[in-house]
């Protein structure tokens, strides 16, 4: 009977257990987590829970009670720090682990300031349960937060804090907020957005220092030489994958662990998924390291399928979602490259698509309170339908009828 270990309970981890049995797989199930909480959704920890809308109870993936039933096996607080490839044995403080695959679904860890004063109880990140429930643990005394990094979860969390009629400041390194992930029209959309909400924007703001007494962040200096007075900070700075254990192990990694389109290492026994993976993508042709939600669920079943001798491969079209205000953003391919933008829908009721074309064609979009369209879209991008951006351009284009020979 075969045994599989898997290292990480978070969406990837946690899905490639259900996806095992949901296929049939028989065999022993190991799940080694370093957090004391069952796998649980990971969205709502920059929305809802932040926002303290909803108990941690609703986040979990699964109850103890199901992961009993189905037989796997959760060991929580547990920290894997040796793995012997040969010997196919995987070691804890307390505890030895053998498997007949093993698989790595170790995310990635929150990028932390490297300046002083960033050891301050008031400097938080927000990537885990704990980071959520340590701001909780001070939101009565935060009259003004700044945060550091105008990404995703920066603006995500400007939402929240807005919501909880917090001050806002967003301070931002590059000449626009969302700069990495999307055009400047969508910077620009957001931007007065979250300024029509009380948000106050800082763009080529580079932190210099962090001011504090005792060991409590009273101001950010900026290289300008301003400073700004804050009763808490939060950096969203990006993430790094968890790769080091990989390493140690002999695991080839660049960018995250490498592996083919079946999720496979460099060891045809051990595999990876979700926010640590670097993966080869057969749609897009081309290895990425992802961090998002739905690439997790897709590698997951990518694995289950290795595992059980099955032939699915990792061809996921990339799509994310985040949610900020009464705005549902849905964003479906990599803009990253466009030569070329145009605004499908009405940007001043903040229902459309911003589609962006390389070479003439279609490439990614981003949507706005549009998702019935935004499916469409995603659809035919998904099925490597090759749309011309002139057509969309076109008054007369209607995604329905255009879209329905993409499946």
């Amino acid at each position: 009977m075969s045994k599989v270990l898997i290292i990480g309970g978070g969406h990837a981890g946690a899905n490639v257990a259900f996806a095992l049995r949901k296929d049939g797989f028989d065999g022993e199930i190991d799940l080694v987590s370093t957090e004391k909480y069952l796998p649980y959704h990971r969205p709502p920890l920059s929305k809802d829970f932040l926002k303290k809308k909803i108990d941690l109870e609703k986040l979990l993936f699964k109850s103890a009670s199901f992961l009993e039933e189905q037989n796997i096996k959760i060991h929580l607080g547990c920290s894997i720090d040796a793995i012997d490839l040969e010997s196919k044995l995987a070691s804890s403080d307390d505890a030895q682990f053998a498997f007949d695959y093993l698989v790595f679904a170790t995310g990635a860890s929150p990028r932390k300031l490297s300046m002083p004063n960033a050891d301050a109880s008031n400097l938080f990140y927000l990537r885990s349960v704990d980071d959520v429930l340590n701001i909780h643990n001070q939101l009565d005394g935060i009259k003004h937060i700044a945060l550091i990094g105008g990404g995703y979860i920066g603006l995500e969390v400007a939402s929240a804090m807005r919501e909880l009629k917090i001050s806002v400041t967003v301070l931002e390194a590059e000449d626009r907020i969302l700069k990495r992930v999307t055009g400047a029209e969508m910077s620009s959309f957001y931007q007065e957005i979250h300024e029509s909400h009380g948000v106050t924007i800082r763009c080529d703001a580079l932190v210099e220092e962090l001011v504090a007494k005792e060991g409590i962040i009273e101001a950010i200096k900026l290289n300008s030489g301003e400073l700004i007075e804050v009763d808490a900070v939060l950096a969203g700075i990006g993430a790094i994958p968890n790769i080091d254990l990989a390493e140690q192990a002999g695991i080839t990694c660049k960018n995250g662990i490498v592996t083919d389109e079946f999720c496979r290492t460099n060891n045809p026994f051990v595999l990876a998924a979700g926010d640590c993976a670097n993966s080869h993508n057969t749609l897009l042709n081309q290895s990425i390291r992802l961090e998002s939600v739905p690439n997790a669920l897709a590698q997951s079943k990518v694995i289950a399928s290795s595992i059980l001798g099955n032939e699915q491969v990792n061809s996921d079209f990339p799509w994310f979602w985040s949610d900020q205000y009464d705005l549902k953003l849905q964003m479906a391919g990599l803009s990253l490259g466009h030569d070329s933008t145009f605004v499908y829908g009405d940007l001043a009721a903040a229902e459309f698509i911003m589609c962006y074309g390389k070479d003439g064609y279609l490439i990614a979009v981003d949507s706005v309170n549009y998702s019935k369209k935004f499916m469409l879209f995603k659809k035919a991008l998904s099925n490597g339908f090759r749309l011309e951006m002139e057509i969309i351009k076109n008054p007369n284009f209607e995604p329905e009828s255009i879209f329905s020979g993409s499946n």
